[in-house]
């Protein structure tokens, strides 16, 4: 909990990319939420502050990308079954896109639907401190 911590601001490009990242990182960091979007770390998953937010399809894209990799792992599965190549080159293939897919994808959802931090603390100003406990 001593350690320095991030600061982010709803006002910032890319605000809920860093959230994600420091979730997923599980990297201490104080939100603010200095455009009232009414987005609380306690009671909201990242896709619900992301939906409070209206993020743009560029923003969603940036942040699905910072939290996981399960798109590459898809398109490998598809281009693999689609590519007419020898039964072992294909083979290798749906198997590391079912890989990405599964570790990516399955990390990136629960990133952003499942995970709330266990430590937070809010000032009387409104602005979140975060943290986890090991």
């Amino acid at each position: 909990m001593d350690e320095p911590k991030s600061i982010i601001r709803t006002t910032e490009n890319g605000w809920l990319k860093k959230l994600a990242d420091a979730y997923k990182t599980r990297m201490p960091f104080v939100l603010q939420d200095d455009t009232n979007l009414g987005v609380d770390p306690r009671e909201d998953s990242l896709l619900r502050m992301g939906l409070k937010a209206r993020l743009t399809r560029r923003e969603w894209s940036a942040v699905l990308v910072s939290v996981g990799i399960a798109g590459v792992g898809a398109w490998l599965i598809v281009m693999a079954v689609l590519d007419p190549e020898p039964y072992t080159k294909v083979a290798a293939a749906i198997v590391s896109g079912a890989v990405l897919l599964g570790t990516g994808g399955l990390v990136s959802i629960r990133v952003l639907t499942n995970i709330k931090p266990p430590n937070i603390r809010v000032s009387k100003t409104g602005v979140f401190e975060v943290y986890w406990t090991d």
